[in-house]
């Protein structure tokens, strides 16, 4: 999970949780799952994450996308 900032259409900040797998007990097709900064924090996204996804495990964003390959 990682913070993006505003981008596009969208007026707000979000944090943006990443899988390897679709995450369907979220009810969501896609691997990637957002979380809206102005509902929610940091602290009570990783709490729904963690009640959802017992075995997840939190992994910092790479600095640069040259890392993605390796």
């Amino acid at each position: 999970m990682y913070l993006q900032n505003t981008r596009g259409k969208l007026k707000y900040n979000y944090f943006v949780m990443v899988a390897k797998e679709p995450l369907t007990k979220f009810q969501i097709w896609s691997c990637r799952k957002s979380f809206n900064c102005t509902l929610y924090t940091e602290e009570q996204a990783l709490k729904m994450i963690q009640q959802v996804y017992p075995e997840s495990v939190r992994i910092p964003k790479p600095l640069s996308r040259k890392w993605k390959k390796v």
